[in-house]
């Protein structure tokens, strides 16, 4: 019997093939926009949130005190001693790393003068910039820092300071009780990557932060790496069971703002790009299926008459719908693999004022890759079957209720 389902499937195909070929081609065409969206969306939003996960840690470990006083960025709320608390972090099975990271902000000059250039330092361990920033990759002038008394800042930043390869930079701080704290060091690199969180902040070694936040031992902040960076939620969960974390907010990357925002953002635009294509895709399906079922009233009785039920009737249809997108998916993830592989492989150049409209602080970089993958092409090859589905629902129940005595007395 399934055997002959198909059969009859495959022939109500080709009643009107020209009917057929454009349904197909609607098909094809939502499956290979999907491919491309979904490689597109993937993958700058993929890097976007991998990047952000990777510069803000993948879990947080503060004070409930400077978690409550964020904004005001109040150093003498601090972790004092560092070292024991990053040795229970690394303790934990799921913990690949865990990093003390101090911020704060700065005045610069580049003339051995107090300036009104103002810019966020970071000082971290070298595993942290190493093995989670990347900042070689960036590396337009000069090195990396090698020892204290360097430093690498951005390139905006050093167009800001008439700064080149080898001058002397002064950095006006302040320590943890408020008093003024300056430093001075040798500018040893110069980074560019689109992005203000690259280009515009100054990278200096974890001791020497210490030393003008007036944080001998400790460190505002203690940034943890799990294997991937979508299980973070789960690590938080199971840090915050540590009895070393009494007192201690540990948040995932996903639960800070501006970053689950961003999460919540890339998932609504990935649902409305889907809803469209598949809907477009459907109504397509909707057509044929309804124009197919309105023709074939009498086969549909004679069939009925023969002991076909309603459910052989509703998969007569369905079938004859997913052939429909079968072919027209094959179709359009041939059309569609072109342009996402380009996607994939040379990106789209955003230039750097937009990179840095759009994303300033999340690590959006001028040039954006899409992210080509098996999962995005079953995924859009799928999604065109789930169109045939539902754009055969209504066709097939109206095809139930043609009743096989009327049915047989008509024409059609």
């Amino acid at each position: 019997m399934r055997t002959h389902l198909l059969r009859l499937a495959a022939r109500g195909t080709q009643r009107h093939r020209a009917r057929t070929i454009l349904t197909c081609t609607m098909v094809a065409l939502g499956v290979a926009l999907l491919m491309i969206g979904l490689t597109w969306i993937t993958g700058i939003f993929g890097h976007m949130l991998e990047d952000a996960a990777s510069m803000a840690g993948h879990v947080r470990v503060v004070t409930e005190e400077y978690a409550a006083q964020e904004q005001l960025a109040p150093l003498y709320e601090n972790i004092e001693t560092s070292d024991p608390l990053v040795e229970a972090l690394l303790r934990h099975p799921d913990a690949v790393a865990a990093v003390p990271r101090i911020m704060t902000g700065v005045t610069l000059t580049a003339d051995g003068e107090i300036g009104d250039v103002f810019a966020r330092v970071i000082g971290a361990g070298e595993a942290y910039y190493q093995d989670y920033l990347k900042p070689g990759q960036y590396l337009v002038e000069g090195r990396w820092f090698e020892s204290e008394g360097e430093l690498v800042m951005g390139r905006r930043l050093a167009r800001r300071l008439e700064a080149q390869i080898g001058d002397d930079i002064v950095l006006l701080g302040t320590s943890q009780d408020g008093s003024m704290s300056p430093s001075l060091g040798t500018l040893a690199g110069i980074l560019h990557s689109g992005s203000s969180f690259f280009d515009e902040q100054v990278f200096l070694p974890f001791e020497e932060v210490r030393w003008i936040t007036d944080i001998p031992e400790g460190t505002i902040e203690i940034l943890v790496y799990g294997a991937r960076y979508q299980d973070a939620p789960a690590l938080a969960r199971s840090l915050r069971e540590l009895p070393e974390m009494d007192g201690m907010r540990v948040e995932a990357w996903s639960e800070r703002e501006p970053y689950g925002g961003l999460a919540g953002f890339v998932d609504q635009i990935r649902g409305l790009l889907v809803f469209a294509i598949v809907l477009l895709a459907a109504l397509g399906i909707l057509n044929t299926m309804m124009m197919s079922v309105l023709e074939r009233t009498s086969e549909i009785g004679v069939l009925r008459a023969m002991g076909l039920g309603r459910f052989g009737v509703v998969g007569l249809f369905v079938v004859e719908a997913v052939i429909i997108a079968g072919i027209g998916g094959a179709v359009g993830v041939l059309l569609g693999l072109g342009p996402s592989w380009l996607l994939h492989s040379r990106g789209i150049e955003l230039g750097e004022e937009v990179a840095t409209t759009l994303a300033a602080d999340l690590g959006v970089t001028a040039t954006v890759y899409g992210q080509l993958s098996a999962g995005v092409v079953l995924g859009a090859f799928l999604l065109g079957i789930l169109a045939a589905l539902i754009g055969s629902i209504i066709p097939s129940i109206r095809a139930t209720r043609v009743q096989p005595v009327v049915a047989m007395r008509s024409r059609r």
